[in-house]
């Protein structure tokens, strides 16, 4: 396959999952336009995320999805699309005004017919795809946001295509490890990281089913999305070393406490703050604690309560509480890894917001600072 993802092409080349997969490893935003025989599905990409989602068919309109869902009855739904006709309103405003949906349900709603939409396209087999630029104005002001590989990984969970799973490997399709052997942002579920570690250098698809405590069509499942995430390669892959990330930073190898190792962090934790404040302000404070949200699943323990101060430092009290009793040398390994996936997750969220170039200048910062 070529490195880079064409404009246009045939999902044939390329299925749903891989052309995010592509559009995110190369950072493109744009729209994504699917083009079936009964449908034109068009997302909106944006720093990383999926922001928005629309469908010309019928059966995808709000109206049917809220229908579908039980949350109005058939009487409502045609009184509501015949208001909605004669004042030229959207669906939501019309059920609103007839004290169907409140405020809060209006956006609950709406944010979950985007994700339907979204996760709808994951098992399509065939059709087109376009990518153009995003529309300079839109009145869209309900929107989602959905980091790319949690919308691989969510959207191929949700699938039931036994046959459309199974097409996805070639007889004698052999796997191996990638060198990148961690997503940031993207918790696997414990019986994902069973089948993510039955995956060794040049073993057989079948091999890895025969291992598996899963069924056959749970197990292709689940190494569908870590292939699509790239996690699991088809081919050896070389070892990445030309991308700085902060696992590729120097790190002390001296540390001789937890306490030590925080601090050692919290001056990266610290500058990073610094860097996203002054460009954005206050709001900073509340992007970076969500990134590290999205991540708790995948670190340890003793950071599942953490909190950050104001100057974006994580609490010491937060964290140690839970873990100065324990043997430094036992489990520090653990929890230099969970450090290392909040920084990580922290410069993801920097170059989602303010690009590249600030994401560079972090990186840099991180290799020039030393211990």
């Amino acid at each position: 396959m070529p490195r880079h993802l064409p404009i246009s092409g045939s999902l044939g080349e390329f299925d749903f999952a891989a052309i995010l997969a592509r559009m995110h490893s190369q950072a493109l935003d744009g729209q994504l336009k699917i083009v079936a025989a009964a449908f034109t599905k068009t997302l909106w990409l944006q720093d990383g995320g999926i922001v928005f989602a629309q469908s010309s068919r019928i059966e995808d309109s709000l109206g049917s999805f809220l229908l579908g869902r039980g949350v109005i009855d058939r009487e409502q739904f045609e009184k509501s699309r015949r208001r909605m006709q004669k004042h030229g309103s959207r669906h939501g405003r019309a059920l609103m005004e007839m004290g169907l949906l409140t405020p809060e349900q209006l956006w609950n709603e709406v944010s979950a017919h985007l994700h339907a939409i979204l996760f709808s396209l994951f098992p399509l087999r065939a059709g087109r795809y376009e990518i153009g630029s995003l529309p300079a104005d839109s009145r869209e002001n309900i929107r989602i946001e959905v980091h790319i590989p949690i919308a691989i990984l969510e959207g191929v969970r949700l699938i039931v295509d036994e046959e459309f799973i199974a097409s996805r490997f070639e007889p004698g399709m052999s796997l191996y490890p990638s060198p990148d052997k961690r997503l940031p942002g993207v918790p696997l579920k414990p019986y994902e990281s069973h089948v993510l570690s039955l995956v060794t250098d040049g073993c057989g698809v079948d091999e890895v089913v025969a291992g598996s405590e899963l069924l056959r069509f749970n197990t292709l499942k689940v190494l569908y999305a870590l292939l699509r995430l790239g996690l699991v390669c088809d081919s050896r892959q070389p070892a990445r070393h030309a991308a700085p990330t902060p696992a590729s930073a120097q790190l002390p190898t001296t540390f001789t406490s937890f306490d030590e190792a925080l601090q050692y962090y919290n001056t990266r934790f610290e500058y990073i703050y610094r860097v996203l404040s002054k460009e954005i302000g206050p709001v900073a404070h509340s992007i970076l604690a969500d990134s590290i949200t999205t991540i708790r699943d995948s670190i340890p323990p003793c950071f599942q309560v953490l909190e950050m101060g104001p100057d974006g430092r994580v609490d010491e009290k937060s964290v140690l509480k839970s873990i100065w009793y324990e043997d430094f040398a036992v489990h520090s390994n653990e929890f230099l890894r969970g450090l290392e996936e909040i920084l990580y997750a922290e410069i993801y969220a920097v170059k989602r917001h303010l690009g590249k170039e600030h994401e560079t200048q972090i990186l840099r910062w991180i290799r020039e600072s030393g211990t």
